[in-house]
């Protein structure tokens, strides 16, 4: 194990630009996030486990919806999401068996998720970094404009 560690530090001083690189903007979301939510009626505990992907650009979002009376699993999904200059796209599975591309935008601490396609259904997560947590909002697009079905206030629970 020592040798692992050794081999690791002479890496990083061999290539020190990339190791000292500065971390992400979006990294600033990794970490174990929870908070009460309303999952269709159901008072429940929505957790949000972020973390760093493959590669620098790769953000990792494991999501579950836990009934707060029970226990039970109500809903749970992963997103991968690829940041580039502002830009970010990816995919996202679900429980429901869904698997939806992602488009959107990260700026100014917010990220903003267009999921889905005309094929299946198009939503809209909003994930704000604030000072005392995560504000998060999904939306789903109706003839009638955008419609919010989940909003919930994080606080960090690791």
């Amino acid at each position: 194990m020592s040798k692992l560690i050794t081999a690791i530090a002479a890496s990083c001083a061999l290539f020190a630009p990339v190791c000292a690189a500065a971390a992400p903007a979006s990294s600033s979301f990794v970490g174990d996030w929870q908070g009460a939510c309303d999952a269709w009626g159901v008072p429940a505990t929505c957790t949000a486990i972020w973390r760093p992907g493959q590669h620098e650009s790769h953000l990792v979002q494991d999501y579950s919806i836990v009934s707060n009376e029970d226990g039970t699993r109500i809903f749970s999904g992963r997103g991968l999401y690829r940041i580039v200059d502002g830009e970010v796209d990816g995919i996202w599975e679900d429980s429901r068996g869904q698997i939806l591309p992602l488009g959107g935008s990260f700026e100014d601490d917010t990220l903003t998720v267009i999921w889905g396609d005309a094929t299946s259904e198009i939503g809209r997560s909003v994930y704000r970094l604030q000072a005392d947590g995560l504000a998060a909002t999904d939306s789903v697009l109706t003839e009638s404009g955008w419609r919010t079905f989940m909003s919930i206030d994080y606080a960090r629970d690791d």
